[in-house]
This record gives C-alpha cells, structure tokens and sequence, in this order.
C-alpha cells in the first residue's frame, strides 16, 4: 500500500498497512478508533466476490468464529459488505506463526513443542464441543502471540457438524499434506480428521519433516492413504516413547483406530508436561524471546550411530545403574564359576543342554495337548478304588 492508501478507512476502521496476502484474502493491519485498539481485517479478494460458493464460505467463517468464544481461538469482532466487498474485523495477534518459526529453527524442543500442541487442543476441545470442526490446521494457521499466546486461525474451511457440506463429493477443501484420509476422499469429517491433522503438525514440530511429501497433489493424497510414515522417534531420538505412540494413534489411517476426541491427548501431554512449569504462556515467551535462526543441520536427520550415541548420554540416572548392576552380575557371576573351574565352553555347553531340555519339553507340550489335559483333570485314587465309567 502506498503513503496515500495507509490512512483509508474500511468501514469504522483506518487502515495502517497491509501486512499479508492469502489465497483469498488481503490482510490489514488497521486501528480501531473509538476504542484505541490494533485489528486485523481481512478483505475477501474482488477476484472472489462474484462466486457465491467463496462468498458463503467468507461469511460462515466469520458466523462460526464469532460463537466460539476461547483463549486459544482468533476473536472475531465484526463482519461488513461494502458494495462488492466483504470484511471481517478480527483480532491483533502480535507474534510469529508456526510456519515462520519452523524456517528459523528447523524443528523444536520436545517440551516447546508438546506445550504448543496441547493449547492447541485446549481450542479444538472447545471447537468441537461447539460443533466446528477446522479441517486446516497447519504451521501457517497457528500463531503464538509475543506473551506465549497461542491462537487458531482461518476457520475459512470449517464447518458445523450438523450442516451439510457446502461442496460435492469429492470436492477438497483444506491444504492437501495436512488432510486426514476421509477428508482427502471427500468423505463426512469428524473431530478425529482433525486429530490426524493434529498429528501431522506434532510430527513436522519435532521432525522439521512433513510425513506426506510429493511434487504431484494426487500422489501427495496416494501417500495419506497408504504410506506408512517414519517414526518420529527414528528422525528425533530426543521425541520420548509417550508423545510418539501419540503420534502414532493420530495418524491412524482407519479414523476408528484414531482419538475420538482430544481430551485423551491433553490428559497424555499433561502426564509428560507436569515436570514443567504450569504457566504455558511464561515457557513460550521464554522461547520466543531466546530463539535465533539456525542453519539447517546437514547431517539431520540423525543416522543410526547418532541416535544410538543420544539414547547412551541421555538415560536416567535409574537406568545407568540397573545397566551398572547387571554388569557387574554378570562379571561377579562368571569369576565364581572360573573359581569352580567351570570354564566359558563348559559353561555355553551347560546353557545349550538346558536351553535344548526346555525347547524339547515346550514342544511335546504344544504336540501333545492331552497331556496337559490329563494332569490338570487326573483324579488321586486310594488303593481298593475303582475306576466307574458312566
């Protein structure tokens, strides 16, 4: 915008600057005068003010957010037509989005990351018990406020449960590497579509990989549907046992196979996090404030020897002494046996009759059921007695 177009007013509103341009939308930065506060408006592009499909879709965004009412969802204050022009005043979130940290730093601290997600299910909890589902979660439509704020936004493809869809079978809305198998095959979505998207993000925040990569939209599709992805763990050796198998069970092809709801993966983010400090906000501030663009690492992801040396250095100290203790049987065990002269071929000859005796008895007791049978269902007789068969 030029010198001139910074002071235009839309609506109640005198604009400051643009500051984003979407695939739909302008974005401005504008004042609020007769409060004396910072807004964002998006501007539906006059590209799309002929097509009523994009306009009812500009107009339910703002109906659906305007009824959520949640710290970690975008506020929505007002929504206007101008001639061919459609507006919605939204709230002023100053800080990064995901996407632009995720440039920076390539992939985040574990705690950082599983803080962020499960804000984040703090706002889809209340999104879906209102009914709305959002269908886009993606680093581009996170935002984490200069305070450690985090806010969904661009409710523009969601939609109520109990409406019907605004598009045809088969017709996809949402961006194709973050889509759950039922949205990408234009099948009813549910809140699990957004827990698979929900996965994908926590996968990408701990990797710095998106799992569904490809050149071509339909071989991107291809792979949501049948390829198997990497573990997280296997890219991140840092990515605890807990949040992976919570990767896992979002990312679940078959939907009933997935969460149904979000509450089950706070409860296990809550059992990881409570070793942190309770205040969310205050350890992403902290971050924000402390984070300084990396080159990316040319050796990430990390190779097999790498990820055996950090499972090495980073145990518990438990685990170090239960490793200490069976070292030191072993050593104590094997200097009593050589003070018995049992030497090591003696030993590994005793081991292989033992092992063979046991293997033996396991197979005629797997080739031979009756046998159980007749020792658990034999009856003790007393001399004199008889046996009566009926």
């Amino acid at each position: 915008m030029n010198s001139k177009e910074t002071k235009k007013k839309l609506g109640k509103y005198v604009v400051e600057k643009q500051i984003g341009k979407g695939s739909a939308a302008n974005i401005y930065l504008a004042e609020q005068d007769s409060l004396g506060r910072k807004i964002v408006i998006k501007e539906l592009l006059p590209l799309y003010a002929s097509n009523k499909k994009i306009v009812i879709r500009f107009q339910r965004e703002a109906k659906l957010v305007s009824q959520l009412s949640h710290d970690a969802i975008i506020h929505i204050y007002d929504y206007w037509v101008r001639g061919n022009s459609y507006y919605i005043a939204m709230e002023y979130v100053p800080g990064p989005h995901l996407r632009k940290i995720l440039s920076t730093v390539h992939h985040l601290p574990v705690h950082i990351a599983a803080v962020i997600i499960y804000q984040i299910c703090r706002g889809l909890e209340h999104a879906h018990k209102s009914g709305v589902i959002h269908r886009d979660l993606k680093p581009a439509n996170i935002m984490i406020s200069n305070q450690g704020q985090i806010k969904i936004l661009d409710f523009g493809v969601a939609h109520f449960q109990e409406e019907e869809s605004l598009t045809t079978l088969g017709a996809l809305l949402g961006t194709y590497q973050y889509m759950s198998p039922e949205q990408a095959l234009g099948k009813t979505v549910t809140p699990a579509s957004d827990i698979f998207s929900l996965g994908i993000l926590f996968y990408e925040l701990l990797t710095g990989l998106k799992p569904f990569v490809k050149d071509d939209d339909s071989d991107v599709l291809e792979q949501i549907m049948h390829k198997k992805v990497r573990s997280a763990r296997k890219i991140n050796p840092a990515v605890p046992k807990l949040l992976n198998r919570v990767i896992k069970k979002c990312m679940r092809k078959n939907v009933r196979w997935r969460y149904q709801s979000v509450d089950k993966i706070k409860l296990k983010l809550e059992r990881y996090l409570k070793k942190y400090s309770i205040d969310h906000n205050a350890i992403l501030k902290v971050y924000l404030d402390n984070i300084s663009p990396t080159p990316v690492d040319r050796r990430w992801p990390p190779n097999l020897a790498r990820r055996i040396q950090f499972r090495l250095t980073h145990q518990k100290f438990a685990t170090y002494l239960i490793w200490l203790t069976m070292i030191a049987g072993i050593v104590l065990g094997e200097r009593y046996l050589y003070s018995r002269e049992i030497r090591f071929a003696d030993q590994r000859d005793i081991i292989g009759e033992f092992a063979s005796s046991a293997w033996d008895k396991l197979k005629h007791a797997l080739l031979n059921p009756k046998i159980l049978i007749d020792r658990e269902t034999s009856v003790e007789m007393e001399p004199g007695d008889s046996a009566v068969t009926p």
